[in-house]
């Protein structure tokens, strides 16, 4: 099972913490990936820009951010 902390560039905390019914980490990626827009609409405020992706142990296993929308 995996773990997906969705992330504004530049914060410490995520936006919002889903845990995945997936189980194949490429799925979890390219699902969230996907999902991004809605997210986005979800959180006008403070929109995610990118997503962790975190294992059982809590191990950070891949990290995704949109470089269009990323600030530096």
């Amino acid at each position: 099972m995996f773990t997906v902390k969705w992330m504004s560039h530049g914060k410490t905390e995520p936006v919002e913490v889903e845990n995945s019914i997936l189980t194949d980490l490429e799925r979890v990626v390219s699902s969230a990936q996907a999902g991004l827009e809605g997210m986005r609409l979800r959180h006008i405020a403070a929109p995610p820009d990118g997503f962790i992706v975190v294992d059982n142990d809590g191990k950070e296993v891949r990290r995704w951010f949109d470089s269009k929308r990323s600030k530096a």
